[in-house]
């Protein structure tokens, strides 16, 4: 049982290299009020009969909800960072070794009643982008250890 042992443990301790890491998208309380007021509009709109506005509200609002449910963020084994943002908008694809910089924020919301954490990755030539994951702090700690391991292959 000795040697079973000891490979399970080098297999889970390697299994960061072999696998994707995916990262759900939290929903945060301004995407709420963005589907409220958009959803309130297009009541509005359809009621008064200005059918023409009342669909634009719709697809909005389809496009952030099908935004909301399959935005993902993915650290792959080939040393990407995969923003994923649903059907209908534009995938970002950061590799490891563009980034530079990457920070835990807290940020702070309706007159600092309501704090969140998202992370701050600096890449490329000055460019920045703010990523809000559901377990911000697991998913900074997993991609500094691909980043480190990229490091370490290089």
């Amino acid at each position: 049982m000795g040697p079973v042992k000891d490979k399970i443990a080098i297999l889970q301790a390697n299994l960061e290299r072999f696998m994707n890491r995916i990262f759900h998208v939290k929903i945060t309380i301004g995407t709420y009020a963005f589907l409220f007021l958009f959803s309130a509009i297009m009541i509005l709109a359809f009621w008064y009969k200005e059918s023409v506005a009342g669909l634009v509200m719709a697809l909005a609002l389809i496009v952030t909800i099908e935004s909301i449910i399959h935005s993902t963020y993915t650290l792959t084994t080939e040393g990407n960072l995969v923003v994923y943002r649903g059907r209908f908008l534009k995938t970002r694809v950061v590799p490891f070794t563009d980034i530079t910089d990457i920070e835990l924020m807290r940020g702070s919301g309706l007159g600092g009643m309501m704090t969140s954490s998202y992370i701050l990755i600096h890449h490329g030539d000055k460019k920045q982008m703010s990523l809000v994951p559901v377990k911000p702090k697991e998913f900074m700690n997993v991609l500094v250890k691909r980043l480190e391991n990229r490091i370490e292959e290089e």
